[in-house]
């Protein structure tokens, strides 16, 4: 994410300070290193250890600072326009998502189950693209959630992360961890299956300690349950079945949010109908989460404000100057 912000900043002859998340600071912290090893001037980019509430607010209030860049929770999205709002910064944002992942009847199935597991349980989940929400036909929902618990079960190993053959590692924080764990109360409690997971993990480690979740995966979930429409941010996903394309689309577009999307389906003609209709700013078919440094990203509604890479991510760290020269009109 860092990248995907100073390349193009840099690119466009602006000076950069940059604030570590304050969850994961060592990666930039290293990346800082790297900066002044590779010889640029000291001051184009700067480095800010500290909390969002203190330096972050303190960077979005900022008089002398023209542009903010964020990625982060809606929340602190719209606390970051109001700290802006000051000298009416350029800012863009990419914030919250619940991504919905639609699968029509004429999908290949088992290439839908692989995507759509790797579009949620990736990174443990924290992924604000997370394709949360999986909406099957019903014709092919009782063995899409067979096939999605059985991928689930094989691939998700959970455990230590530098090992070569663990797939999910552990949440960010502590706090991340009793989030997911509140929305599996919140989701029994609502009356959703609980179809596979739901519980900490306690055999990742040999003492049974660290943020390690099982896999979870609710079934049988309606639109206004809070984990349906709610992001839980962690590898945690729910499944429903719907019966038309309208359908489909109408509650694909349920939600605040508008980041991604997937569509699944052999029917080109579908695929371009629904991925016209759906309110997303990104619209993937037949797989999940795909990204190019040369496409646009970013979302609509409550999940950002602008582009990031792509000629649309250049753009946000410029301005357009009109400068008129009179070549001989005499008054």
């Amino acid at each position: 994410m860092a990248a995907w912000k100073l390349g193009p900043a840099i690119a466009c002859g602006n000076t950069v300070v940059l604030k570590a998340a304050e969850q994961t600071p060592l990666s930039i912290l290293y990346f800082a290193n790297l900066i002044k090893e590779a010889g640029f001037p000291p001051g184009v980019i700067n480095i800010l250890n500290g909390y969002g509430k203190d330096c972050g607010a303190a960077i979005a209030s900022h008089l002398d600072i023209d542009k903010i860049a964020f990625t982060g929770s809606t929340a602190t999205g719209r606390q970051i326009m109001k700290s802006a709002s000051v000298n009416l910064k350029n800012i863009t944002l990419e914030t919250g998502g619940k991504s919905p992942l639609l699968v029509f009847a004429d999908a290949e199935l088992e290439q839908a189950v692989k995507w759509a597991h790797g579009g949620i349980m990736s990174n443990m989940g924290q992924i604000c693209t997370a394709t949360s929400r999986i909406l099957v036909q019903e014709d092919i929902y009782e063995k899409f959630v067979s096939m999605f618990k059985d991928t689930v079960n094989e691939v998700s190993k959970v455990g230590d992360p530098f090992k070569e053959d663990t797939f999910q590692g552990p949440q960010v924080t502590k706090a991340q961890y009793e989030r997911v764990l509140r929305y599996v109360d919140s989701g029994k409690s609502e009356g959703a299956t609980l179809a596979v997971g739901g519980e900490p993990f306690t055999s990742a480690t040999s003492n049974g300690k660290g943020f390690f979740i099982a896999p979870t995966v609710f079934t049988n979930v309606t639109d206004t349950m809070s984990i349906y429409r709610e992001e839980v941010f962690g590898p945690f996903v729910v499944i429903s079945s719907f019966k038309t394309e309208d359908e489909a689309v109408n509650r694909a577009n349920d939600t605040t949010y508008g980041l991604g999307s997937a569509v699944f389906t052999t029917d080109l003609t579908r695929a371009h109908r629904v991925a016209r209709r759906i309110e997303a700013g990104m619209v993937w078919v037949n797989s999940s989460n795909d990204s190019d440094f040369r496409i646009p990203f970013g979302g609509v509604k409550q999940s950002g404000v602008g582009r990031e890479l792509g000629e649309e991510g250049l753009r946000a760290y410029t301005n357009a100057k009109a400068v008129h020269v009179n070549l001989g009109s005499r008054l």
